[in-house]
């Protein structure tokens, strides 16, 4: 019944409390099992992350990304600060958007990058619509976020872009990120 009203198995497990108790007044054990086992999954992607050097297994960031991303209604904007061994310091939620829009401010991500310590980032947002196919937008904003981390020393990875459908990584793209690598 569930899987009927939101469409997928990872549309329950995003399902908000209140969405899951409408659904399922009778059974608010349920409800809570089902919001127990999405902290339980996230949480043991999370620990995958930061279990060794992040940039050597992008199967795991991209598992992470996807589970976060992928069926979020909005743009999201989230960023992997990463210490100079490349290990997880923070993942943040550095933007909420609309369904067609996220507005990315390079400043506000070298802060908190300066605050954190960190010297490298990866960049993560999601299309609502599902397909991650990179905008002309996204590709600039990305190079802004490059030269400026540049003057501080810190190094942009990837910016990696959920979809429903999958993901698109800029760096796999090529070319984007030779200057900063």
């Amino acid at each position: 019944m569930l899987v009927d009203e939101f469409g997928s198995l990872p549309s329950v497990l995003r399902a908000s409390r209140s969405s899951l108790a409408k659904l399922l007044p009778e059974y608010p054990l349920a409800c809570e099992m089902i919001l127990a086992t999405r902290a339980a999954m996230l949480k043991s992607l999370q620990v995958d992350l930061q279990a060794k050097p992040i940039l050597s297994s992008s199967r795991a960031v991209i598992d992470y990304l996807f589970a976060h991303l992928a069926h979020e209604p909005a743009e999201q904007v989230r960023v992997l600060y990463l210490d100079a061994k490349n290990r997880l310091l923070r993942d943040d939620i550095a933007i909420r958007g609309t369904v067609d829009r996220a507005d990315i401010f390079p400043r506000e991500i070298i802060r908190r990058a300066l605050d954190l310590g960190a010297s490298g980032l990866v960049l993560a947002h999601n299309h609502p619509s599902g397909d991650p196919s990179p905008s002309p937008a996204d590709l600039r904003m990305t190079q802004v976020v490059v030269e400026a981390a540049k003057w501080f020393d810190i190094i942009l990875y990837d910016h990696i872009i959920v979809g429903r459908t999958g993901h698109v990584s800029l760096r796999a793209k090529g070319g984007l990120f030779e200057k900063s690598l």
